[in-house]
């Protein structure tokens, strides 16, 4: 008795340190309330895990081998991506292993190969009456949560702590990782029982309607080029770093000189299908129905900006960098309302297109100056033969992503960057920066030649996850503003010159470009919060856009 209880004891033990250790370097809260259900299901499930398999002098380790794998996973994911990893995201895992380096791919299959064959291997499948009470209850629970999630969240918010709605993070130090994990799961569940009732919504309908005959009706119709930048980090705004060299090109910095702005991403470190979500539907990325919302999108139309242009008779497209298949948007990109999409041919064979990656040596994504020039010939060539259409032209770039590869070669590390910290990861997006901002002013200019009364917007999806955390912390990002892990630049080039805007969010860029085209009319009959100063992420008021924007999506 006293072996058997010492397992469970070191086993929580284990847990508290763990936990504390990984605070400390930047992961995830420490457990704490162990009062509540979180340590009690832990434990449970190593009783039973116990069960399962053949005593012997390392069956403690072995069974303690699933539990500690799953929290190292919620650290992982913290520690890259800032935030808690969730039951809908296990499908997501092919796009992240499609982006990891090679070593980084197999180091995981060896890891996790070795570790589940290691416990299978003991398991001593006996089909008796605590194994099938224990399937039972374990069953019980995930389909409590996937078909009674209404249930679930009675007893979760009658048993548990307060749930925080703003932060994950904090909803876990107060009630444990896996609770947190089933509770957001049952509120996805329970939203999409609802969904039915927000496809039709007459008042979000007759919004939309307004909007595309608002811009039916001008007599002029401007051009858009909206740029989405993979994890365009300013190096300028760390205050905790210097440079032998300014980051910025000279180019660059001579158009956008002090008229850089502020936009809140809705993630850290990865996502960017929920970036590219809210810039292209103007409402905040929830996360009710999918880790990611582009994830949903059956290519069904649905109410985002693109939609409404193409209606208003504006030609739509999408270029993207990467491949067809990443984050679903191909269905995305159609439901949302681009009559065409396009990306390069080396990863999208039998599509039509115009984009090819060329050279990747040593960088394995395309570079923004290839993507940039490609399109801006592309469209020179496409106004020449269409004078009299309007164009929205949307470009999602890739370079510039984990692992932050640069062919020195042909882009060399020649600007060193000293700081408390060192960040290997940082010196190369510190360069990378720099030549970025070579290609994007050769674009700018090249827009203002073709097109010079056109709106330029240039954003970045997210901050780049670095070392994670810590290293924005560290080095005083965003002078440590309480939202630092989401403060992205946003560029606004407005027929012919550059424009600042206070900080807003990426789901106030549709409003933004709307109220361009109006010249201004569309913010005079609409509450536009983007004209609000704000720093917080507000969220409030969108939640039926954002259903009936969802609901046609999953049609």
């Amino acid at each position: 008795m006293k072996v058997v209880l010492s397992r469970y004891v070191a086993l929580a033990a284990f847990l508290f340190a763990y936990t504390w250790i990984m605070s400390l370097v930047g992961g995830m809260p420490p457990l704490r309330h162990f009062c509540r259900l979180e340590i009690p299901l832990l434990l449970g499930i190593y009783y039973y895990l116990n069960h399962l398999t053949r005593p012997s002098k390392w069956q403690a380790l072995i069974t303690a081998i699933p539990i500690v794998l799953v929290y190292a996973v919620f650290d992982m994911v913290f520690l890259q991506f800032g935030r808690l990893l969730r039951v809908i995201e296990v499908k997501e895992l092919p796009e992240l292993m499609g982006v990891l380096p090679v070593w980084a791919i197999v180091a995981v299959i060896i890891f996790a190969g070795s570790a589940c064959t290691v416990f299978l291997r003991s398991m001593r499948y006996k089909m008796d009456r605590p194994t099938v009470i224990g399937a039972v209850l374990i069953l019980g629970l995930i389909l409590t949560v996937e078909l009674k999630p209404d249930s679930f969240l009675y007893a979760f918010e009658k048993i548990q702590r307060s749930v925080t709605m703003w932060s994950d993070i904090q909803s876990a130090e107060d009630n444990g990782r896996i609770w947190t994990m089933l509770y957001s799961e049952a509120k996805r569940k329970s939203n999409a029982f609802k969904m039915i009732d927000f496809k039709t919504d007459p008042a979000f309908l007759k919004k939309m309607d307004d909007k595309v005959s608002m811009i039916d009706s001008l007599k002029k119709k401007r051009n858009v080029h909206l740029v989405v930048l993979e994890s365009f980090i300013d190096p300028t705004l760390f205050a905790g770093i210097s440079f032998s060299k300014s980051p910025v090109h000279p180019d660059f910095d001579k158009i956008f000189k002090n008229k850089g702005s502020i936009s809140i991403s809705p993630v850290f470190g990865g996502g960017t299908a929920q970036a590219e979500f809210e810039v292209l539907a103007g409402v905040p990325a929830l996360g009710k129905f999918s880790g990611m919302e582009f994830d949903v999108f059956t290519g069904a139309g649905t109410f985002c900006l693109p939609a409404i242009l193409n209606r208003a008779g504006y030609n739509t497209m999408a270029s993207n960098a990467f491949k067809p298949d990443f984050f679903n948007s191909i269905n995305a990109y159609k439901g949302a309302g681009f009559q065409h999409s396009y990306y390069p041919k080396e990863y999208a064979k039998g599509r039509e297109t115009y984009l090819s990656t060329g050279d990747v040596t040593d960088e394995r994504y395309m570079f923004d100056g290839e993507l940039l020039q490609q399109n801006l010939d592309y469209i020179t060539e496409w106004k020449k033969n269409n004078p009299e259409v309007p164009i929205f032209n949307y470009i999602m770039s890739i370079y510039g992503h984990y692992p932050y590869q640069m062919n020195t070669e042909k882009r060399p590390l020649f600007i060193k960057v000293k700081g408390a910290i060192k960040d290997g990861f940082l010196e190369h997006c510190v360069n990378q920066y720099y030549y970025r901002t070579e290609a994007l002013a050769k674009f700018v200019r090249g827009i203002k030649k073709v097109d010079p009364e056109s709106l330029v917007i240039l954003i970045s999806d997210h901050l780049p996850g670095l070392y994670g955390p810590n290293t924005y912390e560290k080095l005083n990002y965003a002078e440590g503003n309480t939202n630092h892990l989401h403060m992205n630049r946003v560029f606004f080039f407005e027929n012919g010159k550059a424009v600042h805007y206070d900080t807003l969010h990426h789901y106030d860029i549709p409003e933004i470009i709307l109220n361009y085209l109006s010249n201004g009319s569309y913010c005079d009959t609409q509450d536009c919060k983007f004209k609000t100063p704000k720093t917080q992420v507000t969220k409030e008021g969108y939640d039926e856009a954002y259903m009936t924007i969802l609901a046609n999506a999953m049609k």
